[in-house]
């Protein structure tokens, strides 16, 4: 087979084929299990229930958001206690705390928190807010503090929360998400506030976005400052170990399960405006070119007109940053957001950060929701692998299949199905024994569908 071209990118391979469709007074103990905190936005109930969710594969829902009233009250939507998730989630193992706040929504938190009368309000209030509904901590979202007097605030109302939370007789959380550089970073007093916090989550995406003039790697896992002038994961957590001294086990890496679509013709190339996309929605991208960033470790697609690039995480990106959580010892990894990976009943993204973090997460059944009625090839598992993955592809009528594996020179390093199939779910081996460690690409033909995947082979 002829090679597929590789055209020359900086810290970049380029994988040349076309994506179908498819569709937390006692702080908790540290223990050899990370944390994986899944956030689950409330606005999502309606499509993604808490029947659906993979507890197998988190240890901690966030469920968001309440809102802070500048008089210390609770603020949201009239619904938002969910009894069936926290139900669903003990019974589970799994812990749900409540989050305060978030990106538009943390207006409230300077006034409330510089109000000695309304900071003992809102203490009270989420106390009796997790008492009587079962939560099992609280996480902070202040998106963002913005001076001194914020920083100071907000250190007097985590003391004031660790302290009521002492007065109960079962353990509460207190956990805060905070930003990922100094920029905003160097008002959350962190060090004074280790001893009361359990865990601090670096939102560790978001580099680039519609605010920036240029398009660039939504959470790129390395970089340089060169080429990449916002940021990536681990230079943040540099910042807060290094820097601000904070132990690798009271921080939690941020994973996104979504991705930005600029209008820039090409990764740090000029953008006009961008728009953020569910990792489901970007898998149904049609006609992109994808790439492997080399140095960030992340995936981009730029469109066929060369108008759009967008960067997102896929599941090799983010079995390395699980990997990286696990070397560098971190208290584990958070998520933004749960469901938004869902593809025709299955949560690829949430998979396989469940097996990155080591949770004892099973392999998902062969048969998805309902009856086949699309081609579909879902990711393999596991992924990354060693040296052995299995496929799950589905077709809906009798078909003729060909499932091969190509290296990124495009070489067919082996071909897995090669015959006609009866309509249904199937499954497909693949023994990598032999063979160098780094991407492959496995490509499903089946009349006219065609659909490629990455996979990682990690020695």
């Amino acid at each position: 087979m002829a090679s597929l071209p590789i055209p020359r990118r900086l810290a970049t391979v380029v994988l040349s084929f076309t994506i179908g469709s498819f569709s937390c007074h006692s702080l908790s103990a540290q223990t050899n299990t990370p944390r994986v905190v899944g956030y689950y936005a409330d606005w999502n109930k309606g499509s993604y229930s808490h029947q659906v969710v993979q507890y197998r594969n988190i240890t901690h829902v966030a469920h968001a958001f309440l809102i802070p009233n500048t008089d210390g009250s609770l603020g949201g939507s009239s619904g938002f206690a969910y009894p069936d998730l926290v139900q669903t989630a003990h019974q589970a193992g799994v812990q749900v705390v409540v989050v305060l706040g978030g990106w538009g929504q943390s207006a409230g938190f300077s006034p409330m928190a510089a109000d000695t009368a309304a900071r003992r309000r809102f203490v009270q209030d989420l106390l009796d807010f997790c008492s009587a509904n079962s939560y099992d901590g609280v996480d902070l979202d202040w998106e963002y503090p913005a001076s001194a007097a914020d920083s100071a605030n907000l250190t007097s109302l985590v003391r004031e929360l660790r302290a009521a939370f002492s007065t109960v007789n079962r353990p509460l959380s207190i956990s805060l998400a905070v930003p990922s550089t100094d920029w905003s970073g160097r008002w959350f007093n962190v060090t004074a506030m280790k001893d009361m916090v359990d865990w601090y989550g670096i939102m560790t995406y978001d580099y680039y976005g519609s605010w920036t003039a240029k398009a660039g790697p939504n959470s790129a896992l390395y970089g340089n400052f060169s080429t990449n002038t916002e940021g990536w994961v681990d230079y943040s957590f540099s910042y807060y170990t290094a820097t601000r001294g904070i132990p690798a086990g009271h921080l939690l890496i941020g994973l996104p399960f979504y991705g930005w679509v600029f209008n820039a013709p090409t990764m740090y190339g000029a953008s006009t405006g961008a728009t953020q996309k569910t990792y489901a929605t970007i898998a149904t991208f049609q006609g992109w070119t994808p790439f492997w960033d080399g140095e960030g470790m992340v995936p981009y697609m730029v469109n066929a007109s060369g108008t759009q690039t967008v960067s997102y995480d896929d599941t090799v990106s983010l079995r390395l940053k699980c990997e990286y959580a696990r070397a560098k010892s971190t208290g584990g990894v958070m998520i933004w957001a749960l469901g938004q990976d869902r593809i025709a009943g299955e949560q690829p993204l949430l998979q396989a950060v469940g097996a990155g973090m080591g949770l004892p997460t099973s392999v998902p059944p062969l048969a998805l929701e309902g009856s086949p009625s699309t081609f579909m090839l879902c990711q393999n598992y596991p992924n990354p692998f060693n040296p052995t993955s299995v496929f799950t592809y589905q077709v809906p009528v009798a078909s003729d299949v060909r499932l091969a594996v190509y290296d990124l020179l495009g070489r067919e390093v082996a071909v897995l199905v090669n015959e006609r199939k009866s309509p249904g779910s199937h499954l497909a081996k693949f023994d990598g024994t032999g063979l160098a460690t780094g991407p492959y690409l496995y490509r499903l033909s089946a009349g006219h569908f065609v659909q490629a995947r990455v996979m990682l082979l990690l020695r």
